[in-house]
């Protein structure tokens, strides 16, 4: 593009007409010339898909990957990431896409959560979108779907046998327990309270509307099992689900790891 005519003069100052808006080239311009983030203001959606839209055509790969990190923690993509994905799907930028459908599955997919957002998107998009956050779901259910926990082992379960042997029966327990195993074989015994169990079923609940590990360590899913201890335990199984917590980060994480094999399916 400097190729082109330039005005006559020999002092003259070189111009060069850009297609793209002022907002987007001032989005470009201030990952290359950064400015103090105290004074950094946030940029419009439009600008930043036109930014990344204009650093992909003039091959500017360390603005990309810069605008790209500012994609994903804006408020647009953060809050509204189905209209974020329609808009980086509409001009084919496959990262930003990626970003925005990983944003997506913290937030449920259903008409009461997205309708006021459906103006902004495009069909396929939105099919494309809601197909990857469905196997997702699908994923991230199965870390908890049967009595194999594969995902645990011996090292991390160590925090919630505190009142003896996983697979042993807590002293003067007269409650109900049931059988689960743990460890990369599935070959370790845990009995655990059925609070443990109603924690699972909630989890699993909230893995089908939001597969992310925010959803399995909220309190909405984690108190019911700690307010049923109160009532329903021996001393045994209060302790032991002091770490429900834990269990929940780890399971949290399992869930993630799960989800990012997912692959998200795209035409470009």
């Amino acid at each position: 593009m400097f190729s082109l005519p330039q005005p006559g003069g020999t002092d003259a100052i070189g111009v060069i007409d850009l297609p793209e808006s002022s907002g987007a080239l001032a989005a470009l311009l201030t990952v290359i010339y950064p400015v103090s983030s105290e004074t950094a203001e946030p940029r419009p959606s439009n600008d930043l898909i036109a930014a990344l839209e204009a650093a992909r055509k003039y091959d500017m790969t360390t603005a990309s990957r810069r605008l790209l990190q500012d994609f994903e923690n804006s408020a647009f993509v953060q809050g509204n990431p189905v209209e974020a994905f329609c808009a980086a799907y509409t001009q084919k930028l496959g990262d930003a896409a990626r970003i925005a459908a990983k944003a997506s599955l913290k937030h449920r997919m259903n008409l009461d959560d997205i309708g006021d957002e459906l103006e902004h998107t495009n069909g396929p998009a939105l099919l494309r979108l809601w197909r990857y956050h469905r196997a997702c779901s699908a994923a991230a259910v199965t870390a908890v779907q049967n009595t194999r926990l594969t995902w645990i082992t011996p090292a991390q379960i160590s925090l919630w046998k505190v009142a003896g042997p996983a697979g042993e029966r807590p002293p003067n327990c007269r409650c109900t327990l049931y059988n689960y195993t743990f460890g990369t074989q599935g070959n370790q015994p845990w009995l655990i309270h059925s609070s443990w169990i109603d924690y699972m079923n909630r989890a699993r609940g909230a893995l089908r509307e939001h597969p992310c590990s925010e959803a399995v360590t909220h309190h909405d899913v984690l108190v019911p099992s700690y307010q049923e201890s109160m009532s329903t335990m021996c001393q045994g199984c209060q302790r032991r689900i002091c770490g429900l917590s834990e269990f929940s980060r780890y399971l949290g994480e399992e869930v993630d790891r799960r989800a990012a094999k997912v692959r998200l399916d795209l035409p470009f």
